[in-house]
């Protein structure tokens, strides 16, 4: 047994020393630059979160916007109809055309005498 412990060759700290400097190195450097890359991740990650609602909320008031041009291209506003319909009321500008009562009513047939249906 004295042949096989002589031939082994002892530790060396020095070089043992090196290699773990080395490498703590290394680790420290991807973690310095991993960590500020995770840190831009991060507040990229919640730049992205607040521009997506920011765009559902554009998105929300376009389509309202869209309605409310379709509904004005059609002249449909509810209060203007209103206004007009019930109340009597004109905008400035508009002609105001007024017929005697039962003038736009069609006329009634009346029913010929002894003709049965």
């Amino acid at each position: 047994m004295s042949v096989s412990s002589a031939a082994r060759p002892g530790p060396r700290p020095i070089a043992a020393f090196f290699i773990s400097l080395a490498c703590s190195a290394v680790l420290l450097s991807l973690l310095l630059v991993t960590d500020r890359r995770v840190l831009q991740l991060h507040r990229l990650r919640s730049e992205v979160r607040e521009l997506d609602g920011q765009i559902v909320e554009a998105r929300r008031e376009n389509d309202r916007l869209k309605t409310e041009i379709d509904a004005a291209r059609r002249h449909d506003f509810p209060a203007e109809k209103a206004a007009r319909e019930e109340l009597n009321l004109v905008a400035p500008g508009d002609v105001v055309l007024l017929y005697p009562e039962g003038a736009l009513a069609p006329p009634k047939p009346t029913p010929a005498p002894g003709v049965r249906r």
